[in-house]
């Protein structure tokens, strides 16, 4: 019992950044546990018995504001990550994390953490979905996606909040933004928009296709034996990435090749 708890002990805290040791939701993994349980719980259980006999809810309005919130969310994360090393000290080959008190450093990490938060509201997408009665999108690659997303930026800013780990957070943001600009512009626009954007919806698709692959290529040089940046994340990324890539290629394959080919 000693050494689990030495071991839990160790992992969440003496090797944590000790900068976020008393911010909200990282003191402990225990309040991101909840979080996720309490997300599984009404999306595999709650909603579904409550949407049992009930008609699909109209959340056009709901959706319209949420988009509007992780546009203008996102791009405040982004641009506060670029301006806190990436237009200033910072170049594209291995960053270590600056673990100092440095005013940007300090914003850098406070910037993460609020990437965290968006990833929180993300969650109430899947619960849309169910409202909707949309179940077929509430589909593993999404939950997945969206909890393994959440934990591996929440690792990040328990660990290595700064340096080459937060150009991927970076890079996500910024698609998000373009992402939700689609969604919304695709929901409340004339007939003629919405023509015109669904001709691109597989293009949202592709552009997260590609994002993962200038994650994967410019985090790999956290391997290179000249780069002493700390591995313990990657454990946890890399394989996380590759997997996702390609549930999002299957579903690409699935929803717009094939029927490419038929028309």
């Amino acid at each position: 019992m000693d050494a689990i708890t030495g071991a839990y002990n160790a992992l969440f805290f003496e090797r944590a950044d000790a900068r976020v040791k008393d911010w909200f939701l990282m003191t402990s993994p225990w309040p991101l546990f909840l979080i996720i349980c309490t997300y599984l719980t009404i999306i595999k259980v709650l909603l579904p018995k409550y949407m049992k006999d009930r008609q699909a809810f109209n959340l056009r309005t709901v959706i319209k504001w949420y988009n509007v919130v992780q546009i203008i969310g996102n791009a405040i994360a982004t641009w506060g990550i670029m301006t806190s090393g990436w237009t200033t000290t910072y170049h594209f080959g291995c960053m270590l994390p600056d673990y100092s008190m440095n005013p940007e450093a300090l914003r850098m990490l406070h910037y993460l953490w609020c990437t965290i938060f968006l990833k929180i509201v993300e969650l109430l997408e899947t619960a849309f979905f169910i409202l909707r009665r949309k179940e077929r999108q509430a589909s593993f690659l999404h939950i997945y996606h969206h909890i393994s997303t959440l934990i591996i930026i929440w690792s990040g800013v328990k660990y290595v909040g700064g340096g080459i780990t937060s150009f991927s957070p970076m890079i996500n943001n910024s698609v998000h933004v373009i992402m939700y600009t689609y969604y919304l512009l695709s929901s409340e626009g004339s007939p003629n928009i919405k023509a015109y954007l669904i001709r691109y919806k597989k293009w949202i698709t592709i552009m997260q296709m590609v994002q993962f692959t200038i994650m994967i290529v410019y985090s790999a040089q956290v391997f290179l034996p000249s780069c002493p940046a700390p591995l313990g994340i990657t454990v946890m990324y890399f394989p996380n990435v590759i997997f996702v890539y390609y549930m999002f290629y299957k579903f690409f394959q699935k929803n717009y090749k094939i029927k490419n080919h038929v028309e």
